[in-house]
């Protein structure tokens, strides 16, 4: 009976089932995809015969790791150790790839014998480069051919296989040349530690870790990935994932009230021939969750297709490959159940609650959800078809909100992370610069050699330049601590308003940020511990800027010290001595310093990689958005196209002619959109500023800025949605002809 009632009504419940199948199938990808990026990442770096890895303690990435080129000769002391083999681990910016992975290791080591050349040779000197197989699908490049890093030119004389990804979606220098791609001078990122044969390895690193380097010591064969970095991963897909699921159970619900309300009569026949009402609640809710495991099990397929067809995006789709593992598989399908029984409990309880004699008496062509309130009487012809059914257009908008909702959250974030970032350091007054490293595929990343800041300090048009180091602090008691460098004599230094206690004067104090000592309930005289190193709070300090208040300053050489960073900052603040002069400097600072790139502050954001990315996510979402919403529009529509049957039948037995009636309820349809982008997108700003406003670590980094444009998106939405939601139910209500509308029960 299940399966008869559900194929009755082919279209919704095939409408419905695609919705759901659209939430799970975010869940299955996406988990896919974040189950990748994690276990790509644990074995990136540990995949050699060697058999210790050696990284920067609390780094975040082997990539933010930075170790001294000296402390290889103190590890070979060790006893147990054999070899000791420095490598750098860097990700850079081509001209063909936004994300390229670079490894550097000395020749003949046995961490470079790792990437098993099967074209060309292995890298025998200086200028030269093997590029992983991956790299080759992506961009046209052969052995021969040169492949330009940051203006330099490096000949491709071989390429590798390892069997992994993201290993071969890079390629691999002598150390020396990626020490200088990466502007690592006397630095590294890693070192792999192959041992002596018969040696206990838990002695060993229990040796190494007695050395008191701020060192952290995996075992290759067992290295598992940072766990917050997962965590933040799955997070970031379940939160994605979550708008279809919420759009997909809101379809859920509107279909199953919309089949109760059609199936009133046959539901009363059901109780007045002596079902019960427990009875009838189990046939309504074994027909939701039915639909819902049939949507997760045709989810779980376009999942799968989903994450499959990512991998395959040219320069990002080894970063996009999934792993799939059961738990995903029974994630996607567990959601579709809930999905199931959350839209049928009240579906199912409403039908169980019909009396025999009221449902048997029930007119469903004419029927509305409530008694004509004082709003029905008001408004156009489409606001009143859509008062009368208040339950579904309340569910169905609750659903299209949502997801417009996100997007207007998601443009206040970025455009609020835009204007922070703009006034870094307060570089965004007018006739500000702000420097940092040109095509750096993330900011932590950016690297200013010390000599360029003192050259452009020395240029005549420029009053005052100040250096900045950027670093970010993970750990349990840290989850999201945004660490800055700065001269305590700097201009820039100016910005940061006391709200409390002094400036730091001594490399073991340092300034918090208001939001951070709300955050880590942090107050003056209190300490800190930065990377194995104790800081005594000395100062409060208010910019208005989250980024800025979500973390903290340390004297400019001290941060330089415990992020291994000597004679490199992240970014420079210039100041130039007439405003009018801020786009000459500008200019001349590009083309005398090819290595970096200066903007007006102004408009720095706008020029990075980083904010790139987040409006590549955000369209992506707001794709998600549309499919889904419009999904639950054609579902709305066409239930009421089959409950107005016989009222459409009556109008055009009354002269209507098609064309009225596609009108109608196309004008419904953008009624409906509107409504719910006002509903989401008044919902979307009073979430989003009571988000920003708790004391949560990170939670000053959603502080939004509302500008008209993404309103202007939100309505822009709302009017596709009813467009492409409302077409086909229109056409097909113009369509009905009278005798056979007006015959219709």
């Amino acid at each position: 009976m299940i399966f008869r009632n559900l194929t009755r009504r082919a279209v919704r419940s095939s409408l419905t089932l695609l919705g759901i199948a659209i939430g799970v199938a975010a869940v299955v990808a996406l988990g896919a995809i974040a189950e990748g990026l994690a276990s790509n990442f644990a074995v990136v770096v540990g995949g050699s015969s060697n058999d210790l890895l050696i990284t920067q303690a609390e780094a975040l990435d082997p990539a933010l790791s930075s170790l001294d080129d000296t402390i290889g000769e103190r590890l070979q002391a060790v006893p147990g150790v054999e070899r000791v083999e420095p490598g750098v681990y860097t990700w850079v910016t081509t001209a063909d790839l936004p994300f390229f992975l670079l490894f550097g290791f000395e020749i003949g080591s046995t961490a470079m014998d790792h990437y098993r050349v099967v074209e060309g040779k292995p890298v025998s000197g200086p200028g030269q480069i093997i590029i992983g197989r991956r790299a080759t699908e992506s961009i046209d490049i052969a052995v021969g051919d040169s492949l330009r890093i940051y203006g330099t030119p490096y000949r491709v004389v071989g390429i590798y296989e390892t069997g992994q990804g993201i290993e071969e979606s890079g390629g691999v220098l002598m150390l020396e040349d990626a020490q200088a791609a990466a502007q690592f001078e006397r630095k590294v990122s890693l070192y792999e530690i192959g041992l002596r044969r018969g040696d206990n390895v838990d002695d060993t690193i229990a040796r190494i870790e007695s050395l008191d380097l701020d060192l952290k010591v995996s075992k290759t064969s067992e290295r598992e990935s940072n766990q917050q970095y997962e965590q933040m991963l799955q997070g970031f897909a379940w939160g994605i994932a979550a708008i279809a699921i919420f759009i997909g159970g809101f379809g859920m619900m509107n279909s199953m009230v919309m089949s109760v309300l059609e199936r009133t009569r046959e539901i009363g026949t059901l109780r007045a021939l002596g079902w019960s009402r427990w009875r009838v609640l189990w046939i309504i809710l074994g027909e939701s969750v039915t639909l819902s495991a049939l949507g997760g099990v045709v989810g779980i397929l376009l999942g799968i297709g989903l994450a499959k067809l990512a991998g395959t995006v040219p320069g990002m789709g080894v970063l996009l490959t999934g792993v799939f593992t059961p738990a995903i598989f029974l994630q996607g399908l567990g959601t579709a159940l809930v999905l199931g029984l959350v839209g049928g409990v009240y579906p199912a309880w409403r039908a169980a609650g019909l009396r025999p004699v009221e449902a048997l008496s029930y007119e469903g062509g004419t029927a509305s959800d409530f008694r004509a309130g004082p709003l029905s009487r008001y408004g156009s012809q489409s606001f009143r078809n859509l008062w009368r059914r208040r339950n579904r257009t309340l569910l169905a908008s609750a659903g299209i909100g949502i997801g417009v909702g996100t997007l207007v959250m998601l443009g206040g974030i970025t455009a609020g992370l835009i204007g922070q970032m703009n006034n870094l350091a307060g570089s965004g007054s007018p006739g500000n610069l702000t420097v940092m490293q040109r095509d750096v595929p993330d900011m932590s990343l950016s690297s200013i050699d010390e000599n360029v800041v003192r050259q452009i300090q020395a240029m005549p048009q420029v009053e005052s330049a100040s250096p900045m180091v950027l670093g970010v602090v993970l750990t349990p008691e840290l989850p999201l601590f945004i660490l800055h460098g700065l001269d305590p004599n700097s201009p820039a230094m100016d910005h940061y308003k006391l709200a409390a206690g002094r400036r730091v004067q001594r490399p073991s104090e340092i300034m918090i940020g208001s939001s951070a000592a709300e955050s880590y309930d942090l107050g003056l005289g209190d300490t800190l511990t930065l990377y194995n190193t104790r800081y005594k709070v000395v100062g409060i300090y208010e910019t208005g800027v989250a980024w800025e208040e979500g973390g903290g300053i340390l004297a400019l050489r001290e941060s330089q010290r415990i992020l291994n960073r000597p004679r490199n900052v992240s970014f420079l603040f210039v100041d130039v001595t007439d405003p009018s002069l801020a786009l000459p400097v500008q200019e001349a600072i590009n083309q005398r310093f090819p290595k970096v790139r200066a903007s007006i502050s102004s408009e720095f954001a706008q020029n990075t990689d980083d904010i790139a990315s987040m409006q590549g996510i955000a369209a992506a979402i707001g794709l998600l958005a549309l499919v889904v919403g419009g999904i639950v529009v054609a579902n709305t529509m066409i239930m009421s196209i089959y409950e107005r049957t016989r009222e459409i039948g009556t109008l055009r037995a009354l002269g209507w002619p098609g064309k009225r009636i596609l009108s109608q309820i196309m004008q419904e349809s953008l009624l409906l959109c509107l409504l719910s982008a006002i509903v989401g997108s008044v919902g979307a700003v009073l979430l989003l500023t009571g988000l920003a406003a708790l004391p949560i670590p990170g939670g000053a980094m959603l502080r939004p800025a509302w500008e008209p444009g993404t309103f202007v998106m939100a309505v822009s939405l709302a009017v596709v949605l009813g467009l492409a939601g409302g077409f086909y139910p229109a056409w097909r209500a113009s369509k009905l002809q009278p005798v056979e509308a007006l015959r219709y029960e």
